[in-house]
């Protein structure tokens, strides 16, 4: 009887020492890998946070029943702007082009800009915007001929714009701007463009 509590009572001191002894292990949690964050931005967050918009002069199609050809042809506004927008300011840039030809299918009027833009939302449908910009601007006037050649005039622009915008859907909307234009060159004037000729705009990353 005394050997088999000695016994006992050797087997829980070992089991008590043992359990005091050993260290505990430590456990390795592994982590999804689509739980982890990173603070830089993912390519298709940079991606939704620019919209682009490709911009046409309606004037071709409107003239028949609006009197547009009735503005001199250096007034016109430019023929096809493309914008692209910093979503999360609204602001931006914008290049245009435009260009006539005349009679004789000879070109008559050619010019480039480059602005930045900045838009403002006003509501769901309605936006104002300005900016300012530089450009290039070449103009060949047929009642000015010297020596049987028509002269050509080049002009660089500075110029400021500000006007409105209508949304109609999520792809398309249409605005009317006015402009001031400072022309230095062959012909340097001051030169206020009205809002004279609407533009659709069409969204390009839906």
């Amino acid at each position: 009887m005394r050997s088999f509590l000695l016994f006992a009572l050797l087997l829980v001191g070992t089991a008590v020492f043992a359990e005091d002894t050993i260290p505990s292990q430590k456990t390795i949690t592994v982590v999804p890998r689509g739980s982890v964050t990173s603070n830089q931005p993912s390519l298709a967050s940079l991606q939704s946070s620019r919209q682009g918009y490709v911009g046409f002069n309606t004037s071709y199609l409107l003239q028949q029943i609006l009197p547009f050809n009735a503005i001199p042809i250096q007034q016109n506004m430019y023929g096809l702007t493309y914008r692209k927008y910093n979503t999360a300011n609204n602001r931006g840039y914008r290049i245009s082009f435009g260009a006539n030809l005349s009679e004789l299918d000879e070109l008559q009027w050619f010019a480039f800009r480059i602005d930045r833009d900045r838009r403002k939302i006003i509501n769901d449908r309605w936006r104002y915007f300005y900016g300012q910009g530089v450009g290039l601007e070449v103009f060949q006037d047929p009642d000015n001929i010297n020596f049987f050649f028509t002269e050509t005039e080049v002009n660089v622009l500075g110029q400021l714009h500000w006007g409105a915008e209508y949304k109609i859907n999520a792809v398309m909307s249409l605005s009317l701007e006015c402009q001031a234009i400072l022309k230095l060159g062959s012909s340097s004037s001051l030169v206020l463009r009205p809002p004279t000729v609407i533009t659709a705009h069409f969204a390009l990353n839906q």
